[in-house]
């Protein structure tokens, strides 16, 4: 009698151990996730405003363009799979230049996000990667730490080169490829030349009325 008993006793006790060591590590993951949460989000900023420092330079505007920056959702035209941000510079208070955020769903690894600055003429002030999944050592050398790749859009518009030779050389475009990663750099030049087209649509009237009404 007392062995069955002691067996219905490690019966129960087995499954509330585990019950608890299971709270504990769900207790333990979400303080983890509270302590860091503030952290990554300061280095997301720091790293967006790192980026709009180069999309929108000094010389190009002298306003707050990210509290002039409007929410759009193109999922269409941008391939945007939630909300973005929209980054609006002006220059003495005129227009001068937009960050426009696009998503290129068709990389080797995932989606492929990354912000165009284009200047009111159309040109390409720079190019950011935001955020991608693409093979270490080969896709991932978009980045701008790891090869001189995006070094070709600046200064690029739809007339130069124009609008059908926004391709990768491999598919009978201008733009260089990266060797044995052509899938990657297809999509990001896809994505910018989508930037461009989307940036020639903007109402800038509209748009500074969505700065009005966001302020």
């Amino acid at each position: 009698m007392s062995e069955e008993k002691s067996n219905q006793k490690n019966t129960w006790t087995l499954p509330v151990i585990l019950a608890v060591i299971t709270l504990i590590t769900s207790a333990v993951l979400m303080l983890t996730h509270e302590l860091t949460k503030d952290t990554i989000e300061r280095q997301r900023l720091q790293a967006r405003l790192k980026s709009l420092q180069r999309l929108l330079p000094e010389q190009l505007v002298d306003n707050d363009v990210i509290a002039d920056a409007v929410t759009i959702f193109e999922p269409d035209a941008l391939g945007h799979r939630k909300p973005k941000q929209l980054y609006i510079g002006r220059k003495n208070g005129a227009f001068s230049a937009v960050a426009v955020p696009v998503t290129a769903r068709n990389g080797y690894s995932g989606d492929i996000e990354l912000m165009v600055g284009i200047k009111v003429n159309g040109e390409i002030t720079d190019v950011a990667i935001i955020n991608h999944k693409e093979t270490p050592g080969l896709g991932d050398l978009i980045e701008r730490g790891k090869s001189d790749w995006l070094q070709q859009f600046p200064g690029r518009s739809l007339d130069n080169p124009v609008t059908k030779n926004w391709k990768v050389k491999k598919d009978g475009g201008r733009f260089d490829q990266i060797t044995a990663a052509t899938i990657t750099p297809r999509a990001v030049v896809g994505a910018i030349k989508k930037a461009l087209l989307y940036e020639q649509t903007l109402d800038l009237k509209m748009l500074k009325e969505a700065v009005k009404d966001d302020a």
